[in-house]
């Protein structure tokens, strides 16, 4: 495993930083390793710490599993809440939660391989609190899109709430696109999302 994680070194942090620290590289881990093999082990070796103190910090597999999809949930519930705000036109709010998507996938590829993951594992222990997700995220979607078909700004033969979904959709197509050997820039990428 190559790793990205800043803290190399073998230094005394305070908790607050030593927790920061800690969650960088279960992000990292969990990225590449998948929610379900990821572990204390493999982060204490990537942040150069003992198994001991990644216990200190996330006492079992479950607090562990839910301290790094807390951080995913968070991050991609301000993606939706920054995106659809409800003075905004429905068309700038699509194009701006669309670019935020794309920003996020080329700057924080660990959060998103992390939630790519998630929204595709139905285990019954993670799926239910996906779904929380999706349905926070639709819900700010709809208010903001609502009005554009009830004036016919859109013109759709799809429902709101089949809009809603199909755009939430769209992040495993900025995924794939981005993850090709020959990816295109995020311009390119924002550009065919919105267009399609």
């Amino acid at each position: 495993m190559e790793p990205r994680a800043e803290f190399r070194r073998r230094t005394r942090l305070a908790p607050e930083a030593r927790r920061k620290q800690l969650m960088e590289c279960a992000l990292e881990v969990f990225s590449k390793r998948g929610i379900g093999r990821a572990g204390h082990a493999e982060i204490a070796e990537l942040a150069q710490v003992s198994v001991a103190t990644v216990f200190n910090y996330f006492n079992t597999r479950e607090d562990l599993v839910n301290a790094v999809l807390t951080e995913v949930e968070l991050y991609f519930r301000g993606i939706a809440s920054a995106a659809f705000v409800q003075s905004k036109d429905p068309m700038e709010t699509i194009h701006d939660y669309i670019a935020f998507v794309v920003e996020a996938a080329y700057t924080k590829p660990d959060y998103t391989h992390i939630w790519l993951e998630w929204s595709s594992s139905v285990r019954e222990e993670i799926w239910p609190r996906y779904l929380k997700l999706l349905a926070h995220n639709t819900d700010l979607m709809k208010k903001v899109i609502k009005p554009g078909f009830e004036n016919s700004t859109f013109e759709c033969s799809l429902t709101v709430d089949e809009f809603c979904r199909a755009l939430t959709g769209c992040g495993y197509m900025i995924i794939q696109m981005i993850n090709q050997p020959n990816n295109p820039s995020q311009d390119k990428v924002i550009e065919f999302v919105y267009k399609y």
